[in-house]
């Protein structure tokens, strides 16, 4: 623990490997990158196994989906009920209520739920 703040040891040893790794992994892409050997017009070449992996699941991920009751209730929760609910609240019975009260003329023109539609359409 430290003692007049600062970074804690621990952190301190694991932000000083993580330094350690970035800069031998700089090191190895500027080797791969700049390599005489395989140098061309667009510079070298690098091939990074992680990257290829994570777009390859990306193009892919419908062939890994599997359906199972967790999923779809993820999507209902997600899409099917706020679209339920937006759906009930603008256009549900009560919208229908008000415009049959409108309809038969209980509503006036004036009334404050009107006048936000005067300048709409």
């Amino acid at each position: 623990m430290s003692s007049g703040g600062g970074t804690p040891r621990a952190e301190a040893l694991l932000e000083e490997r993580r330094r350690l790794l970035r800069n031998a992994l700089k090191g190895e892409y500027i080797r791969k990158k700049y390599n005489p050997a395989a140098y061309t017009a667009d510079g070298g070449y690098v091939f990074d196994a992680a990257v290829q992996r994570w777009h390859s699941l990306q193009f892919c991920y419908g062939d890994h989906f599997k359906p199972t009751l967790g999923n779809f209730t993820k999507f209902s929760v997600l899409l099917v009920l706020p679209m339920v609910a937006f759906y009930q609240a603008t256009y549900g019975p009560a919208h229908k209520e008000y415009l049959r009260m409108v309809t038969r003329g209980e509503v006036p023109y004036d009334a404050p739920g009107r006048k936000m539609h005067w300048f709409t359409n």
